[in-house]
């Protein structure tokens, strides 16, 4: 259980006891009950403080001793009255406590803040007090204690006493309504008025009390002795029951209002008080008059000395205080103008107060405008109706977090567009009220980035399913253009059979064409990279471009005079041409201007972070762009999807572009595209430059093909291809061992007697790899010579894009003519082996 329920527990049950003992007239009882319950006050007030912190702290604190105070009087009284039973007409030490106890209560209007923590300010506090213990001392002895030396009657003695207690009372209990009511602060308002009710009630009742008690005559341990159980009683709810205030607000100053002006009164009523007193007693106690005057003023004195020394150093304080407000109130709005974000700040009204110079830039608006105006004006128009309710929201619960968590925040600038933000709210606690700042970031470049990054991961993962169907289709192809080529050639030229199986070759040929334009895209194709200059290659084309994009278009070319060489595949770079050049001239069916340009560039940091697959280094530019019909974003999005295209049926398989984006990744550069409709297409390739001048295009030799007798391992996993490998090279006349794995090489290895003179490899097995299998049959056969063969290149042939010129390579799908000549060629070079 709480102490403080415990406390209001106790002082339950002693009320209850102090009816039992006025039920029973025992005076002393009552007495010590009245005594406990005293106590308990003061114990509530303590524990209240213990809750407490700062000011009411202090004040719990100061209430508390007042109570302890009247406590020790109250025991000396009981001793006195129900043990010494002395008489009224004579001096009780206890009659100076109950006076005095209100001391504490007094120096509580004075109270300030924790912060004033100088030693100025506590001197001024412990004179208060003394002067308090002087005015309530001076009260007692000229009013009470003279009065009792001098011949006098009872009634004139009780009289005098009434009075001074009904104006004790009454006193104390008005200055601490007024300072409950004429305070702004919550805190003071709910500490004072607490007090304020116990004192109001108390003063009243124990005007009765002592009304009744000397006109009318009234013993001790009657029923109205409860007018003194029950306030204290209220005194112990009201403490035990007292919680701070929730809500924050600036802390209580030495220097507010209320405290300064009772302060003010302090050290000037307070001696004229004593004054007024000590003149009714000059012609008994002249030296106890003179002192007592002597002594308030002399405090009062010292009072005003250190009041103006503290008035001194509060102005001191003011004005470095003003200067370090300047200071930050500068050194923040410095931070809030060089702020990267747009930095808004609203009252709780949802009036915007302040602005940095980036929301102007941002939102469009001059800083004039946008001051006073409600933060709604700011947010798009299918936004603004739950705004102010989520405003409310925040006020009514602050704290810095993230708006519109899990959302889509937009912003909405002056000209009506909008784009996408991120908003941090947080707190500012001013003068003027709570305050919030929001920080606005414009998030349009990260969600370009974000679209680029989640393009560039689709296209690979297209690219890899392209791939896969590719090479898996080619093994197909192989076997149709083969046979298709066999029976074509065994069958006499007027057959009708000899036509269907020329249909069956021709229509695996454009599969072939498919295939190869799918592993472009993959990025799976076969490079033979070589050091070319863009120039050289356009010139060369240029003749067969104009035939095929018609007359009707003009070619434009601004060719650097200094272009540096890029490395690459020669025939790919014609292909993108002329799949660009094709793509311009379905866009201009009325004729139009294509452009063919080509700069060095060099690509830096911030370039590469708004362009994700770039790489920053010197490139060259291919810019190819033309004046035809445009494109609008959606089809932007799609257009190196494999099989996407805006044409009609039979005008295109969608795979042109496809191969342009794989060639260009293959190459090791980045394209970019841009379009709007009825304003023409701009495509820009950068490719890698290296420092090597262009090589010249070798010529092949033509080989004439020849019969062998020599021993060939042939290891594919596809059985249709193995065996259609077999047979054609059996036809050639090679002795042929065929396997599919890599446990049977190594077992035709180790039991095949004769000499292996070529190994012709799938380079995609089923849980190895073509080169894998080259390093076991070298290791068991060296000097064997190798012949990859796949529907797409390994990463492992791979070397710079391409591969090792010492690589021998069979690209699928491919015919038996192509085949035997290969294998041919492989078997009389010189320096083909294992790499």
């Amino acid at each position: 259980m709480p102490t403080s329920r415990k406390i209001f527990v106790f002082s339950a049950v002693a009320l209850a006891c102090h009816f039992a003992a006025l039920a029973l007239h025992s005076t002393i009882a009552s007495n010590i009950i009245e005594f406990v319950l005293t106590v308990l006050v003061a114990t509530a007030c303590f524990e209240a403080a213990g809750r407490a912190a700062g000011y009411a702290r202090r004040f719990w604190r100061l209430i508390g001793a007042a109570f302890a105070i009247y406590a020790v009087g109250q025991a000396m009284a009981t001793y006195y009255d129900s043990v010494l039973h002395a008489s009224f007409e004579v001096w009780w030490p206890s009659d100076i406590l109950f006076l005095f106890h209100v001391a504490p209560m007094a120096i509580v209007l004075f109270l300030g803040d924790d912060s004033a923590d100088s030693r100025v300010y506590r001197w001024e506090r412990w004179l208060d007090f003394l002067q308090v213990g002087i005015v309530a001392l001076s009260a007692y002895f000229f009013f009470l204690y003279l009065p009792l030396l001098l011949p006098h009657s009872r009634e004139s003695i009780d009289t005098l006493y009434w009075h001074v207690n009904t104006w004790r009372g009454a006193l104390i209990a008005v200055a601490f309504v007024l300072r409950a009511t004429l305070t702004n602060s919550r805190l003071v308002k709910s500490l004072f008025g607490r007090v304020a009710i116990f004192l109001v009630i108390f003063a009243v009742c124990e005007t009765v009390y002592l009304y009744a008690e000397i006109w009318w005559h009234v013993p001790f341990g009657t029923w109205y002795e409860l007018l003194w159980t029950i306030p204290r009683a209220l005194m112990i709810w009201l403490a035990a029951s007292w919680v701070a205030p929730r809500e924050p607000e600036p802390a209580l100053k030495e220097s507010s209002s209320e405290s300064l002006l009772l302060a003010q009164f302090a050290h000037i009523a307070f001696p004229l008080l004593v004054l007024a007193m000590a003149t009714s007693a000059i012609a008994q106690q002249l030296k106890l008059a003179v002192v007592a005057v002597l002594v308030s003023f002399g405090c009062s004195s010292i009072r005003l000395l250190l009041s103006q020394r503290a008035q001194s150093e509060l102005l001191s304080q003011q004005k470095q205080s003003s200067e370090s407000l300047r200071a930050a109130e500068a050194k923040f709005r410095g931070l809030l103008e060089s702020a990267p974000d747009p930095m808004v700040v609203v009252n709780r009204e949802g009036q915007i107060v302040l602005v940095n110079a980036q929301t102007e830039i941002s939102f469009g608006y001059p800083r004039v405008e946008l001051l006073g105006q409600p933060i709604e004006a700011l947010v798009p128009e299918r936004f603004r109706k739950q705004h102010p309710g989520h405003r409310g929201d925040f006020f009514r619960q602050p704290r810095a977090r993230s708006m519109g968590e899990g959302l889509e925040l937009y912003g909405l600038r002056k000209d009506g567009s909008e784009f996408p933000v991120e908003i941090s709210l947080s707190l500012l606690e001013t003068e003027d009220g709570l305050w919030v700042s929001a920080a606005i970031r414009d998030l349009t470049e990260r969600r370009k980035l974000e679209n680029q990054f989640r393009q560039a991961q689709k296209m690979e993962s297209i690219g890899t399913l392209a791939g896969g169907i590719a090479h898996d289709f080619n093994n197909l192809l192989t076997v149709m253009l083969s046979y298709s080529s066999s029976l074509s050639e065994e069958l006499p030229k007027d057959s009708r059979h000899r036509r269907a199986a020329e249909q069956v070759h021709a229509a695996a040929e454009r599969g072939a064409a498919l295939t190869r334009q799918l592993l472009a895209f993959s990025r799976k194709q076969v490079f033979q990279l070589r050091v070319v200059n863009l120039n050289d290659i356009i010139r060369n084309l240029l003749k067969m471009l104009q035939r095929i994009i018609g007359e009707h278009i003009e070619i434009k070319m601004t060719l650097a005079a200094e272009l540096a060489s890029v490395k690459a595949d020669s025939g790919q770079l014609e292909q993108v041409l002329m799949n660009l050049s094709v793509n311009a001239r379905d866009a201009m069916p009325q004729g139009g201007k294509l452009a063919l340009e080509t700069q060095n560039v060099e690509l830096d940091d911030e370039f590469v972070r708004q362009h994700v697959g770039s790489a920053a280094g010197p490139h060259t530019l291919l810019t190819v762009s033309d004046t035809g019909e445009g494109m609008d974003a959606a089809i932007l999005g799609r257009i190196f999807e494999p099989f996407f295209t805006t044409k009609g049926p039979g005008h295109g398989t969608g795979l042109g572009l496809a191969m342009v984006y794989g060639v260009v990744k293959q190459s090791g550069g980045y394209i970019e595209v841009s379009s709007e409709v009825g304003k023409g297409t701009t495509f820009k390739i950068y490719l890698p430059q290296v420092p090597e001048t262009a090589e010249a295009a070798a010529k092949k030799p033509q080989r004439v093909q020849k019969h062998g007798s020599e021993t060939i391992l042939l290891v594919e996993d596809d059985a249709a291809v193995r065996d259609l490998v077999r047979s054609l090279l059996s036809a050639q006349g090679y002795n042929v061992l065929v396997s599919q794995d890599l446990q049977e090489v190594g077992t035709i290895c180790e039991q095949h007697s004769g000499r292996i003179h070529l190994l012709l490899t799938d380079m995609v097995l089923p849980g190895t790899s073509g080169r894998e299998v080259a390093n076991r049959v070298a290791s068991a056969r060296p000097g064997v010579k190798v012949l990859y063969m796949s529907g797409y290149t390994d990463d492992a042939l791979a070397e710079n894009h391409g591969f090792n010129e010492s690589f021998a390579f069979l690209q699928k799908p491919f015919s038996s003519i192509t085949l035997a000549a290969k294998v041919r060629e492989v078997l009389d070079r010189e320096g083909i082996d294992v790499p």
